[in-house]
């Protein structure tokens, strides 16, 4: 905490936080819009809800926060530090040295294998695998201020929690003018790699390993495992800020994000069209949105109705989030009040431009003697993308799977040193680094399942990828 606030000072002690509306004379910025006027700037990122939702955008953070392999690095006004820790730890050392402004923001990722340090896997442990991208476990950036589309109107979330910020207020309201100004340029029609789109595993490995893991289920050793392959391809860094244009306009998304990750060596970004919540905390009540169960869209309204009235009835598909939503519970169950955690809704029909999914909400009551770092350390990773129970199905996940998840699979979206936040499951999410892009599409493996079926599950989820990169898989 002492170290960190050596590279930041503590925030003031009767700081304040303010949501402001924004003046916008005519019609108001869209978001596509206010995303081409800041998206050059330093630490951007947008937190995309898709069509007229919520949207947040974020640029020149007061500090970055990373963590890699046991290794902590803190960037601020006062220089860069690097220490021993994980990204827990730094996370809970962040909101000890400058916990409190509730209009102060950590944005950015948790990275799928920070789950290595809450648990110990054996004999194999998501960090044992290939790191080739070698991206941080642990992304975040400290804002002070947030432009914020609520569908509607602009409003900027900002605190004077660190003076000398000038006036946010008026800067934001130059933007928005600019913004208004600015035509979106289409992306290139043509293909945006150079090279094939390649699955690791392969599809004979991934079906192999469906039934591996079939018959370690009927053993008793498992219930639920969730698979994931990874796809990857070339990617040259000026293509990446249209691959996100291309993927968000082929799968909108409620919890999609686009994160400036640094562009020192090469252009290094999160894409993401998550349909999915982690956790949501307001005010002390936390939700989570589980989702499980695929169907591709129908090519006619007949066959698509077929297509979800399947999704509905499959006993299959409702074993799957059944099994996950009491691994939710059970998670939220560590740090919620007790006889507070409920369903309140379950098996929903949710239906997205390439994909129906069923999903279930779950809600409990904070402790008041518990932390949002708590929260995480109890729901980390999220229930859908491991399995149950959690612990086992991640390593024996790990056993077939022959790259790091990274930051897919993990944990998208922000913390307010306040203690709210609002974090998306890295689903449908894709990794631009070291001149290439990557994107993991997983399946609950349960008993019963069919390997070419899970296969072909695993594409249908790839399909908004496929098309936004403009070639097909190689498999």
């Amino acid at each position: 905490m002492e170290r960190l606030r050596g590279v930041l000072p503590a925030p003031l002690p009767h700081s304040r936080g303010a949501t402001t509306p924004l003046r916008s004379p005519g019609a108001p910025a869209r978001p596509e819009q206010v995303a081409e006027e800041l998206r050059h700037l330093p630490g951007f990122a947008w937190l995309d809800g898709g069509g007229e939702r919520d949207h947040r955008f974020f640029v020149q953070p007061l500090a970055v926060l990373t963590a890699r392999k046991g290794r902590a690095a803190v960037v601020g006004p006062a220089g860069r530090i690097t220490f021993s820790a994980g990204g827990f730890g730094l996370l809970e050392a962040a909101f000890a040295a400058w916990g409190g402004p509730a209009k102060a923001f950590l944005t950015g990722y948790l990275g799928y294998e920070l789950c290595a340090e809450l648990e110990r896997f054996a004999p194999v442990s998501p960090a044992d695998l290939e790191d080739d991208l070698k991206t941080p476990d642990l992304h975040l950036a400290l804002y002070v201020s947030c432009l914020r589309w609520d569908g509607r109107s602009w409003t900027l979330e900002s605190t004077d929690a660190w003076p000398g910020m000038g006036d946010p207020v008026r800067e934001a309201e130059r933007v928005l003018a600019a913004a208004r100004r600015r035509e979106i340029p289409a992306p290139p029609e043509s293909r945006l790699t150079s090279g094939p789109v390649v699955s690791r595993p392969s599809r004979p490995g991934f079906e192999a390993g469906v039934e591996r893991i079939v018959e370690r289920i009927r053993t008793g050793e498992v219930y639920q495992v969730n698979l994931c392959r990874r796809l990857e391809a070339p990617l040259s860094p000026e293509d990446v800020w249209p691959l996100y244009q291309r993927l968000r306009a082929a799968s909108p998304a409620t919890h999609g994000a686009f994160l400036d990750l640094g562009r020192s060596d090469s252009h290094r970004a999160l894409l993401s069209v998550s349909p999915e919540l982690f956790l949501s905390v307001r005010d002390g009540v936390v939700e989570t949105r589980p989702i499980k169960g695929t169907r591709p869209r129908g090519a006619t309204p007949r066959e698509d109705r077929a297509l979800a009235r399947e999704l509905q009835e499959s006993v299959k598909d409702q074993a799957e989030l059944t099994m996950i939503v009491d691994v939710a519970r059970n998670d939220l169950g560590r740090v919620c009040e007790t006889g507070t955690v409920e369903v309140v809704r379950h098996a929903e029909l949710v239906t997205l431009p390439t994909l129906h999914h069923t999903v279930s909400t779950i809600r409990g009551k904070l402790r008041a003697d518990e932390s949002l770092v708590a929260l995480l350390r109890a729901a980390f990773p999220p229930a859908s993308i491991t399995g149950a129970p959690k612990i086992q199905a991640i390593v024996v996940a790990a056993a077939e799977e022959e790259r790091r998840r990274g930051p897919a699979m993990g944990a998208v979206g922000w913390l307010s040193l306040g203690g709210d936040l609002e974090l998306s499951v890295a689903i449908r999410t894709a990794v631009a680094a070291r001149g290439r892009v990557t994107y993991h599409a997983g399946c609950g493996i349960v008993v019963d399942s069919d390997p070419e079926l899970e296969f072909a599950e695993s594409t249908v989820k790839a399909r908004a990828f496929l098309s936004a990169l403009g070639v097909p898989e190689v498999t």
